[in-house]
């Protein structure tokens, strides 16, 4: 029987493990007042905010990664897993120095060179941001150990703290000095700082100081992988801004952003039902004796996945012109509403993905994704320069869906290898392929019509498709069996 201190643990883990996305949430009606903060500062925000993401990735070496899963190698001995702790924060701290000193001198540089004819500064903001990646880059590391190490209170407690800072600071700092990125960029640092001193005497408590050449080796060659795939995923999730910023200006950065906020809420959605389902799905291949193809109850699993989301997001796309609105006065940002049918077109994209990476994380086919990444990463740039120069931010919105369509199909070309697929192509490959269809058409009808009748037409459409596929089987007792079986 499952204990309750696992449960209430896991409860734990994943509410404050939303707090990233309630943060942004939280925030967005302060960023979009124009009171508070001009539609430039918005998009030179995003830039900064992205830029600190990236120092995360490129000053941790994706150590987080290594602190986690093979904690359980070292822990059985106590000086095995001092040299553990200990050789992995002074890596941290060392190469996240040495990282930030090169980038921080060159920042100023390399903005030049990108930018020569923008009319902002690498300094103070963007060493700002690079630092406040170096910190929690650290604090990442800290807390994925917590997770492996079962300590479920301080992982709960610290990231309050940072999520307290960040949210207070930013305030504040917007009513304080407004019209100024002062608030938000401080904000963050000094969440990140707190949560990195927090990190740091737990390191220094139970690792010291200590070095051992061998746990060096063995962090290098785990994490190395991660590291290119996790560079490359910010690429594809992140270089459009960086595009426009250079082809366009900061307020299209500002109403592209802006969009891209929008859609973490279905992301997040897509996050959470994914890890509610795959342990499920694990365990049926397990029971299966490892039988690399699908079958109908795993199918019921993602049949369920594709229902929510594909009824959802015409839903959501209904509602965002009259709620956003009531939380965000910067008229300017509405710019972004005729935007949303195709990247939520690249959200029913997604839906497949999540099928496709079961079975690669499950058979540990995990060399696929760099190989994925790689191709995916260097076509969005060359997709987004392009369309960008030929159609704005409209051309980065068609940029970002086509490769998220390049990235699925490479998903399914690698994973048919070895993998059988069994599939009900009515509610796995024609629903959602109606729902994209009908998105790409919403994007030029709503030119010429109502935006909300042409959205509330999709959803009817969608949930019609909806009956008419699921009908045998539709209800919200199967929906919620499914979920917690």
């Amino acid at each position: 029987m499952v204990s309750k201190s696992f449960i209430k643990s896991s409860i734990t883990y994943t509410v404050i493990g939303a707090l990233p996305f309630a943060s942004s949430i939280l925030l967005l009606p302060f960023y979009g007042n124009k009171n508070l903060l001009s539609t430039d500062d918005f998009g030179l925000l995003a830039i900064f905010i992205i830029l600190s993401e990236l120092a995360r990735i490129l000053f941790s070496f994706s150590a987080e990664s290594f602190l986690g899963n093979t904690y359980i190698h070292y822990r059985n001995s106590k000086e095995d897993e001092k040299k553990f702790l200990g050789t992995s924060f002074l890596f941290l701290i060392t190469y996240g120095t040495l990282l930030t000193i090169l980038l921080g001198l060159s920042g100023n540089i390399l903005f030049g060179i990108f930018y020569p004819t923008k009319s902002f500064d690498f300094f103070p903001f963007g060493l700002i941001s690079l630092i406040t990646g170096f910190f929690n880059g650290v604090f990442k590391a800290y807390t994925s150990h917590l997770i492996f190490r079962e300590k479920p209170t301080p992982y709960f407690w610290s990231n309050i703290l940072h999520f307290s800072l960040v949210i207070t600071v930013s305030i504040g700092g917007l009513y304080l000095f407004p019209l100024s990125l002062a608030g938000p960029v401080w904000g963050r640092f000094a969440g990140a700082l707190a949560t990195f001193i927090w990190a740091s005497v737990f390191f220094v408590k139970h690792g010291g100081l200590s070095w051992d050449r061998n746990v060096f080796k063995h962090l290098v060659r785990y994490s190395a992988p991660i590291y290119f795939h996790n560079i490359l995923y910010w690429v594809i999730s992140n270089i459009d801004r960086y595009i426009i910023l250079g082809l366009l200006n900061q307020s299209s950065v500002a109403v592209f952003d802006f969009a891209i906020k929008i859609t973490l809420a279905i992301e997040f959605l897509q996050n959470g039902l994914s890890a509610a389902i795959l342990p499920k799905v694990f365990k049926i291949w397990k029971n299966k004796n490892n039988e690399p193809s699908g079958n109908i109850e795993i199918n019921k699993y993602f049949h369920v996945f594709t229902l929510i989301n594909l009824t959802l997001i015409p839903l959501y796309l209904i509602l965002i012109p009259f709620l956003v609105p009531l939380v965000v006065n910067n008229s300017d940002l509405y710019q972004s509403f005729p935007l949303l049918p195709l990247l939520f077109a690249g959200m029913v994209v997604r839906t497949w993905y999540y099928v496709l990476v079961a079975p690669v994380y499950y058979f540990q086919k995990t060399t696929i994704l760099p190989k994925v990444f790689a191709v995916t990463a260097a076509f969005q740039i060359a997709a987004t320069y392009f369309m960008v120069n030929l159609n704005g931010i409209n051309g980065a919105v068609l940029a970002n869906l086509l490769t998220r369509v390049l990235q699925v199909w490479l998903m399914f070309f690698f994973v048919k290898r070895f993998y059988q697929f069994k599939a009900n192509k009515a509610k796995l490959l024609y629903y959602p392929l109606a729902l994209i269809v009908t998105l790409i058409l919403a994007t030029f009808l709503a030119g010429a019509y109502s935006a909300i009748v042409i959205y509330f037409l999709m959803f009817v459409f969608s949930v019609t498709f909806a009956y008419l596929t699921y009908r045998k089987e539709i209800s919200i007792s199967w929906i919620k069996e499914m979920l917690s079986k």
